[in-house]
């Protein structure tokens, strides 16, 4: 029996220490991708915290899960999806721009390595792309994950993925090219 089975099966017996043993080591990269993909911190906790509910509930309820890793990325994924989602609908209801920021006044160790980057002229554009191309941007080449494991996580398929990387590698490419107004005014 492999180690994350052992872990939710000694979590089903109600050991709660297994529940963290097997989760921890995820939790760095599942916050990450959704503080990228909602560019808040507090809604990027939201989905975490939403998605080790929804592991937790489904392990006690006896789920079958092949791959705890694979299936929490996608779990987690979906969260952040679906938080984007409601926020964009609460925008759009309330004609406030996408952008709903509330200053942390701690930062985390992740949100203060996006401020310290986003003055980074490529980090900036990754950010500025719609939610559907940041989304595979980030999976692809921030978390490193294959096309194949991208499709999996936003359950789609994997001619969309390609499709959105390309389309996204496009727009990066326009925006890459553009002169940039501090150093034009610079001159």
């Amino acid at each position: 029996m492999d180690q994350e089975k052992l872990y939710m099966k000694q979590c089903r017996n109600g050991d709660k220490e297994a529940f963290f043993k097997l989760v921890e080591p995820l939790l760095g990269r599942v916050y990450s991708t959704s503080a990228a993909i909602l560019r808040s911190s507090h809604l990027a906790e939201d989905a975490v915290q939403n998605a080790l509910l929804e592991a937790y509930q489904a392990i006690m309820n006896g789920k079958n899960i092949r791959n705890f890793k694979s299936w929490f990325n996608h779990l987690t994924a979906c969260r952040a999806l679906d938080l984007a989602r409601q926020r964009s609908k609460l925008a759009s209801r309330t004609g406030d721009l996408e952008e709903i920021e509330v200053p942390d006044e701690q930062a985390s160790p992740i949100d203060a390595l996006i401020h310290k980057e986003a003055g980074h002229e490529l980090l900036e554009s990754v950010m500025s792309l719609d939610i559907n191309h940041r989304t595979v941007v980030i999976l692809y080449y921030y978390q490193e994950l294959s096309i194949d494991e991208i499709a999996d996580v936003l359950s789609v398929k994997k001619g969309t993925i390609k499709s959105r990387l390309h389309a996204a590698r496009l727009k990066l490419n326009e925006k890459m090219m553009q002169p940039n107004p501090k150093q034009v005014m610079e001159c």
